[in-house]
């Protein structure tokens, strides 16, 4: 049944409250006039009715943008599966780690799990789906965790909604890092206000009921005085944070791809990227300004998606938020 059939009690309804009450009103006033039998009462009641239904149809109000339709549906648990399989294979094919002659046991057994997961997945009943993905997903991070134990970054873990007050790199700005392990999102980080300051977003995703999303971050952020940025962070699960040095900010060369939220730097007279999303869930593309804020929307959409977007000339620096995976690339 089409939307536009389902309304047609609600607008019906609408013309008996709006004319019935005309109509008493006729009868009691013209009760001492003759007004013809039966037929010329009912064709005058009809005739109060029917104009105003078709006039609460013929301008009723499209639905909201964003609001679900009647028609839409969950999907069932073996499409679930199959797009949080197809979602954890990007995963895959984004990760840097290779394998040489002289790789560290522990590393290249991560690296196994990982792909031996993702084949698993695909065979396997919907029900066992999840633990399977989550498996290779802790194995894709300590892969992540062991490139990043030999360097000087200082980690602030915690757990739940907390104010924290991470070291910062130097006065300008800096590279904020942040992950979590809730695969569903329903994160933010805000920048901690003072007396009478509000605090102000940094990033966040929502809550994806049927679909994984990346719990990562890694946005520029402006500089403040002093050696040390007050952050809220709200989220439901165990999460780290950290803050680095700008220059760590990865460069569009060629093609770049990612996953959540970052910022990325383009060179100068670049004018066309093209933008791919791999994911289910909203996606957004926006230029920064010259005082590190999120500037003008360049694009935005949902779930997968290519497009080509015009970015300014002059402006270095974009920022990707999504909820997946992502590609970037430049256009001649």
């Amino acid at each position: 049944m089409t939307a536009g059939r389902a309304s047609w009690g609600r607008f019906l309804g609408y013309g008996l409250l709006s004319r019935t009450a005309a109509f008493a009103v006729l009868v009691l006033a013209l009760g001492l006039l003759p007004v013809g039998d039966g037929w010329a009462g009912l064709l005058m009641y009809l005739a109060l009715v029917v104009p105003p239904t078709l006039a609460a149809r013929r301008f009723a109000l499209p639905p909201a943008p964003g609001k679900k339709r009647p028609t839409e549906r969950r999907p069932t648990a073996t499409e679930a599966a199959e797009r949080a399989v197809t979602s954890y294979g990007d995963l895959l094919r984004l990760e840097t780690y290779r394998p040489g002659p002289g790789a560290d046991p522990d590393d290249l057994a991560a690296y196994r799990t990982a792909l031996d997961v993702y084949d698993e997945a695909k065979r396997s009943a919907p029900a066992r789906v999840p633990e399977l993905l989550e498996r290779g997903r802790a194995a894709l991070d300590r892969l992540d965790s062991a490139r990043l134990a030999g360097t000087d970054i200082t980690w602030i873990r915690g757990t739940g909604d907390t104010r924290v007050h991470v070291p910062a790199p130097g006065d300008g700005p800096a590279l904020l890092v942040f992950e979590t392990d809730d695969l569903h999102g329903g994160f933010r980080v805000y920048e901690g206000g003072g007396r009478g300051v509000r605090p102000r977003e940094l990033f966040g995703v929502g809550y994806e009921a049927w679909s994984p999303v990346c719990g990562r971050a890694r946005v520029l952020v402006p500089g403040r005085r002093g050696a040390r940025l007050l952050l809220d962070v709200r989220a439901p699960g165990a999460w780290r944070i950290a803050l680095r040095p700008p220059g760590e900010i990865r460069r569009l060369e060629q093609e770049l791809r990612g996953r959540g939220i970052e910022t990325v730097l383009k060179d100068e007279g670049c004018r066309l990227i093209e933008f791919e999303h791999r994911a289910r869930g909203p996606f957004a593309l926006h230029e920064l300004t010259r005082t590190h804020h999120t500037g003008r929307l360049l694009a935005e959409g949902h779930d997968s998606a290519r497009l080509t977007v015009a970015v300014p000339e002059r402006r270095r620096t974009l920022r990707v938020d999504a909820t997946g995976c992502w590609i970037l690339r430049l256009q001649p």
